[in-house]
């Protein structure tokens, strides 16, 4: 019976294979030929002075000063994780927010120059009343202006002003 199964199964498999490769195949005869150019080769110079490289490209993350890793993974790790800490330390929730059960998600972009300081920090809000927009973009500002002075990233072998965006939640629990 087993052979039977086994042989009914192979033989559909077969025929299933079989109407795939059956298709009609596009005819590319009446396409017209398509013709390549040479592109000129672009090379990278130098590293403008004012440029703001993101993040996620460099070669050595800004780092806070308790994260001197050897790698860059754990480098990386180590910013995230300290980050995070600082917000949990000094996030306060807005009390008319709080009263009024308001949430938020503030998205914070901020920029950590060649010095290691934070400048151009800038915001966009979505709260369930935009009547409260402020009260949290005030909040975020007070948190983002708190961090310590950072250790500058680079990218080729350059010191650089990078830019970093993090995800801030305002939210409500009855714990």
């Amino acid at each position: 019976m087993k052979r039977i199964f086994t042989f009914f199964a192979v033989l559909l498999a077969f025929y299933s294979f079989s109407q795939i490769i059956s298709e009609p195949a596009i005819d590319r005869l009446d396409l017209p030929p398509v013709r390549v150019e040479e592109v000129p080769v672009m090379t990278v110079g130098e590293i403008d002075e004012d440029l703001v490289l993101p993040y996620t490209i460099l070669d050595k993350t800004p780092s806070f000063p308790e994260c001197e890793f050897t790698t860059e993974t754990e480098n990386r790790v180590c910013f995230k994780d300290e980050l995070n800490k600082h917000i949990k330390k000094y996030l306060k929730y807005p009390k008319e927010a709080k009263e009024d059960k308001i949430t938020a998600r503030v998205i914070v972009f901020f920029e950590i120059t060649k010095e290691g300081n934070i400048t151009n920090i800038r915001n966009r809000v979505t709260a369930t009343n935009k009547e409260f927009n402020t009260l949290f973009e005030e909040e975020v500002l007070r948190i983002i202006l708190k961090l310590p002075k950072f250790i500058p990233g680079e990218q080729r072998g350059r010191v650089v002003n990078v830019g970093y965006a993090i995800p801030i939640i305002f939210s409500l629990s009855d714990k």
